[in-house]
């Protein structure tokens, strides 16, 4: 894994835990989350994809 690939799965992994304390403070549904969170796959393109 190179550095790059490293620095975007931990950058994913950090916004991954900011959208389960939001979803947890603002009462997201599940849907919403799942939608955030699928954007959020998109946008960063993590190569592990941790389990939330």
């Amino acid at each position: 894994m190179t550095n790059t690939q490293v620095a975007d799965n931990l950058m994913f992994i950090a916004a991954l835990q900011q959208l389960v304390r939001l979803a947890t403070a603002k009462g997201m549904t599940d849907k919403e989350f799942e939608q955030v969170k699928k954007d959020l796959e998109r946008r960063l393109r993590p190569t592990i994809i941790a389990s939330y």
